[in-house]
């Protein structure tokens, strides 16, 4: 198991004007990370599992939305959805897929009665 790394100091409750943010992200196989992963570094953005970051920010939603976009204006099929403890989350670029986990559960159906 990899050690936790401490990176940057980005922010908590008592940074007054700074929001939390979420910003879970998947650019696709084919897509240069190292744009989006720069812009993420420059707001001190720490990681919080495969495709997911945080940060602390003074910018509105609608800022980052911006930055983001811009970002990834070469890739159109990168999603990113953003999310905010005040307003939710909401997909930036990109929309919803079929989830992977699609037809696992079993269904009161598909149950047999044995008795």
């Amino acid at each position: 198991m990899a050690p936790r790394v401490k990176t940057h100091s980005n922010g908590n409750a008592s940074d007054p004007g700074k929001i939390r943010y979420w910003i879970s992200f998947d650019l696709g196989l084919m897509s240069d990370y190292s744009r989006f992963y720069e812009w993420l570094d420059s707001l001190g953005a720490e990681e919080c599992g495969q495709g997911v970051a945080t940060i602390t920010s003074t910018k509105t939603r609608d800022q980052l939305s911006s930055e983001i976009k811009l970002v990834l204006k070469e890739f159109p099929s990168a999603r990113v959805y953003l999310i905010s403890m005040q307003h939710g989350g909401r997909f930036v670029s990109g929309g919803r897929k079929a989830a992977p986990w699609t037809g696992f559960a079993v269904s009161s159906a598909s149950l047999v009665d044995e008795a």
